[in-house]
C-alpha cells in the first residue's frame, strides 16, 4: 500500500509485465548483444509473484569492479539483478550490461531487471542489497534482506546463519551449498 498526497491509502500494484513488453518494444533493435541473447532477454522477469528466488539490487553508481563479481555470484546462485531505471538511456544500459555479462560469465550471463516496483516492495534504499524471497509479497514471513557491500556467498551465509524467517534459511542453506560449497 501507499499513501497519496491526500493521506488514502492506495494500492499500487504496476504490472512488470508491462514493463517488460515496453522494454521488448525499446529493445527490439538491440536483439544482436553479441553471445545469443538481447537485453531484453536478459532483463525479463524473473519469475511469477511468489517463487522462491533471489535478487542483487544495483545501481548505476556501483563501479563495473563491484557489478562482475556480483553478476557472476548471482548467475551461480540463480540471482537476478535489479535496477531501478535505464543507466542513461536505452543503449548505454544495453551497452552496460552487454559488458558486465560478458566479462563475468561469457556466453551464460546473469539475468537482468529494470523493475523499480521490486524495489519499493522490498524497501531497498540503499545498493547493493540482496533480498531472499519464500513467499507472495513484502510481509515479514516473505524474504529476508541485507544490505552492504559483500558478495552473494556471503549475503547466503548472512541469510542462513541470521535470518528470522526458516523458510528463507533453508532456502539460503540449500543456494549457498548448490551454488558456492564446491570453491
Amino acid at each position: 500500500m501507499a499513501t497519496s498526497s491526500f493521506g488514502k491509502r492506495t494500492a499500487v500494484r504496476p504490472s512488470t509485465r508491462l514493463c517488460n513488453v515496453f522494454l521488448a518494444g525499446a529493445l527490439a533493435s538491440t536483439a544482436g548483444m553479441g553471445h545469443g541473447q538481447s537485453l531484453f532477454e536478459s532483463m525479463r522477469d524473473s519469475g511469477p509473484a511468489g517463487q522462491a528466488g533471489g535478487y542483487v539490487f544495483v545501481s548505476e553508481q556501483v563501479s563495473d569492479t563491484a557489478l562482475i563479481p556480483l553478476a557472476r555470484d548471482a548467475q551461480r546462485a540463480g540471482f537476478t539483478l535489479v535496477v531501478n531505471g535505464f543507466w542513461g538511456d536505452v543503449n548505454a544500459t544495453r551497452h552496460r550490461v552487454a559488458r558486465i555479462n560478458e566479462t563475468c560469465c561469457g556466453q551464460n550471463g546473469a539475468r537482468w531487471q529494470i523493475n523499480p516496483m521490486l524495489f519499493q516492495r522490498y524497501r531497498v534504499t540503499a545498493v547493493p542489497s540482496f533480498v531472499l524471497t519464500v513467499g507472495p509479497g513484502n510481509g515479514p514471513g516473505d524474504f529476508s534482506k541485507v544490505t552492504g557491500e559483500m558478495s552473494v556467498a556471503n549475503a547466503l551465509k548472512f541469510f542462513a546463519q541470521q535470518s528470522k524467517v526458516p523458510a528463507v534459511r533453508r532456502l539460503a542453506a540449500t543456494t549457498y551449498t548448490h551454488a558456492f560449497a564446491a570453491q
